[in-house]
Formats: C-alpha cells, sequence, structure tokens
C-alpha cells in the first residue's frame, strides 16, 4: 500500500511546488484552483500538513464538499490523509460490520480517494498559486 502513499505526495508536489520546500516556521498560505482550496496547516523540518477542500457545484444537501487532512512526509516523500470528513485515526483494518460502519480497508480507500482526487485536478490541469494569507 505504501505506493499510494508515494503517489499522493507526488501528485500534492506537482499541484503545489512549494511543498518541495518545507518552512521551518508557522506560515499560513491558501491555494485555489478550481474549486479546491489547499490550506497550510502546520510546518515543521520534516513534515507539513494541509487542508484540501473542494467547492462542489451542487446544492450541498445533494453532496458534501469533500474536506481531507493530509500529513506531507518530506524526507520520506510521502502524504498520508489523516482525516476525510471529520472522521480521522483510521486503522489499518476494521471487522466488518463495525459500529462506526468503516469498509474493511478504510485506510487504504480514503488514500486511494485522495490520489483519484489529485489525478482529476491534474488532468484538468489545475495549479496551485500560493499566496500569504
Amino acid at each position: 500500500m505504501s505506493w499510494i502513499y508515494e503517489y499522493n505526495f507526488h501528485c500534492l508536489t506537482e499541484l503545489l511546488p512549494e511543498l518541495q520546500r518545507p518552512q521551518r516556521r508557522l506560515l499560513s498560505y491558501v491555494g485555489t484552483a478550481g474549486g479546491l482550496t489547499v490550506d497550510l496547516v502546520e510546518s515543521h523540518k520534516y513534515t507539513t500538513i494541509v487542508r484540501l477542500s473542494q467547492t462542489l457545484p451542487v446544492p450541498l444537501t445533494l453532496a458534501a464538499s469533500p474536506v481531507m487532512v493530509v500529513r506531507v512526509y518530506h524526507d520520506a516523500r510521502v502524504a498520508e490523509v489523516l482525516s476525510y470528513q471529520n472522521h480521522h485515526r483510521f486503522q489499518p483494518r476494521y471487522d466488518y460490520p463495525n459500529p462506526e460502519m468503516c469498509q474493511r480497508r478504510e485506510k487504504q480507500r480514503v488514500n486511494e480517494f485522495l490520489g483519484e482526487w489529485l489525478s482529476f485536478c491534474i488532468a484538468n490541469e489545475w495549479s496551485l498559486q500560493v499566496r500569504a494569507v
């Protein structure tokens, strides 16, 4: 499954090249393209946490706008989903059924979704320009 973390890192740094140059101090950045917004939550020497969200062109009653918090590990060159739609601390595997109704491989699924989401952004030639807030 590690390939998906590497792929997510590659896609994130393609959309947002500034992630390849981690900051040692906390800065607040926002990048927006095609309704996709990236907020820098934390920035450290070896890791950065970003919040990805997208405004959908449909009423909120039909679909919830996706929101993900992702940790980027610069030294390992991987990116991992920390939370998705306010669900966090994903276990590698769940029994099924379970009280939260998580899929058996929920952690893998949300990371695959991040990869597909970022691939869509790249395929549509979105690029994020970072500006200080």
